[in-house]
């Protein structure tokens, strides 16, 4: 019998990547994404489905505002109907509510009359199962959770058959406690032996008029010496969980936003689930950390759909969504799962920033979201941003111009140690193009002076520091190769003009000095 719902949330982790190299940035569109059923999937949407509104992060109700008080732990009957009624969605002020509180009140005043509280606890608990079948609960239906639905038709489900039987135990002033299973839900009474003073427990089988100690055989006595016996296994009731009130009440939200889901009703889904973690938040169990977790999941599964199709996404557009996923956080905190979501939709937001080579927007997203992204992807999101920066900055610019352009952003911009270690790795890859270049066309003065002008910008840098060193060593070369060449041929006149014009360049060069020593020395000068 499976009647209670289970939510499945998925991950996003569906991130694009850009691939960072020393000299220029590549950017893949290839996507790594968590497999997910497709039995647990539903719809995928593209930009053009999302509208501008998005699902709403506050809670659908809050207890507080609905009761004008904050309920206790242990709920009252007129509690359990009043939230059993609001989470199915059924407005207080309805005419449908009216009917339900009208038709609940009747059955309060039957189960509180003498004529129930005469009986033993075990009778009552008993009679007021058959009485609920008797003028309350007529046919099953697995997928009716909703209270104010049964009252209106009678159909009726795991979830909402036990809600209405626990609202009725309790306004006959029994304790009844709420049961739940990974795929069922039903109630159990404590009744206390007057004897020994200790409680023994009752499941209550609330799907079956005969499911009062189910597990157990009965007798229906028709007269006339006929009886029919019957036995109710308990059955669906492995891995069973005894919860609390709040969260049983719950149930009907949980069994809702497992079809939402299915439909991929964010919209529906987020408020109710909401709801239901708005009023167990500061319990401390098991049942409430699943709570938080499908709660949480919920928006992680709703930008996980709106992201498959990313690339349809002007960045604009993503950078709502993303704004709307923070802001999920910023509410109601996070767990691991929002966290990884959170990185990941950022650093897809960065990724489509870097397509359009959409700078601004990079920048102003990443201080609006850095409250909300790890250390690891905020140092990621910096680095692509830098190379954000560098692209949109230096597009179409050639090699000189490059170097000036980056090296004013290092002098300007407000930048952190890694976008400035960036911007310095990108300048000085740009002065070796240049420098390589010169080397190559043999343009060895030209080349000194550029990597002169380098190790200005660049004054930390080693590579520089051999770079002039190398072009120093081959101007000389070059100048001293010109002067031998020309005095050799007895050019005497050329060889001293190069040799005079290679002074003024290096003044203090010792080969060029030990050259004008030689003419000194044959009276050449």
């Amino acid at each position: 019998m499976r009647v209670l719902k289970l939510v499945t949330v998925a991950a996003i982790l569906f991130v694009a990547s850009v691939n960072l190299f020393a000299q220029s940035a590549i950017v893949s569109s290839q996507h790594t994404s968590v497999t997910i059923p497709s039995s647990q999937r539903s719809v995928s949407l593209t930009s053009s489905d999302i509208p501008t509104q998005f699902p709403s992060i506050e809670p659908l109700f809050t207890a507080e505002e609905e009761l004008g008080y904050s309920p206790d732990k242990i709920l009252t009957a007129d509690e359990i109907l009043t939230l059993s009624l609001l989470f199915s969605e059924c407005s207080l002020s309805s005419v449908t509510a009216r009917r339900a509180f009208q038709k609940f009140e009747r059955i309060k005043k039957e189960v509180s009359s003498p004529e129930y509280m005469q009986m033993s606890e075990e009778e009552r608990g008993k009679a007021i199962l058959m009485l609920l079948y008797k003028n309350t609960l007529f046919e099953y239906n697995e997928d009716q959770s909703k209270i104010n639905t049964v009252f209106e038709t009678g159909y009726y489900n795991c979830v909402s058959s036990a809600l209405i039987y626990m609202a009725a135990a309790k306004a006959a002033r029994l304790e009844v406690r709420g049961q739940k299973t990974p795929e069922h839900a039903f109630c159990s009474i404590y009744i206390k032996n007057k004897t020994t003073g200790k409680k023994h427990r009752i499941d209550v089988e609330t799907t079956n008029p005969y499911g009062f100690n189910s597990g157990t055989t009965g007798t229906i006595d028709y007269g006339d010496n006929m009886k029919l016996y019957y036995s109710v296994p308990a059955s669906d009731y492995e891995n069973r969980q005894e919860v609390s009130d709040k969260v049983f009440v719950g149930l009907v939200a949980n069994n809702l936003c497992a079809d939402y889901q299915k439909s991929g009703d964010y919209y529906s889904a987020i408020p109710s689930m909401g709801a239901l973690y708005d009023l167990v938040k500061n319990e401390k169990s098991s049942a409430q950390h699943q709570i938080q977790e499908d709660f949480f999941g919920f928006p992680c599964s709703y930008i996980h759909d709106v992201s498959i199709d990313l690339d349809s996404y002007p960045a604009s557009k993503y950078e709502e969504i993303v704004s709307w996923f923070a802001s999920f956080i910023k509410r109601w905190g996070k767990n691991s799962a929002l966290q990884d979501n959170m990185d990941a939709a950022c650093n897809n937001l960065i990724y489509l920033c870097f397509q359009e080579k959409n700078y601004d927007l990079a920048n102003t997203s990443f201080s609006k979201l850095k409250p909300y992204i790890s250390k690891k992807q905020l140092a990621e999101s910096q680095e692509i941003i830098t190379e954000i920066l560098i692209t949109s900055k230096t597009d179409g610019a050639e090699p000189y111009q490059k170097t000036e352009i980056i090296y004013d952003l290092l002098n300007s911009a407000d930048l952190s140690s890694a976008q400035r270690k960036r911007l310095s790795t990108e300048l000085e890859n740009t002065w070796l193009i240049i420098l390589t270049e010169r080397m190559n066309n043999c343009e060895f003065r030209e080349g000194y002076q550029d990597s002169l002008t380098a190790q200005t910008q660049l004054p930390e840098s080693e590579t520089f520091k051999q770079t002039t060193q190398i072009f120093y060593t081959d101007c000389i070369i070059d100048i001293h190769n010109a002067f031998v060449t020309q005095a050799n041929s007895g050019n005497f006149k050329e060889a001293i003009k190069i040799l005079e014009q290679g002074l003024s360049e290096f003044p203090d060069d010792q080969t060029l000095l030990n050259d004008v020593a030689i003419l000194k020395s044959v009276g050449l000068l």
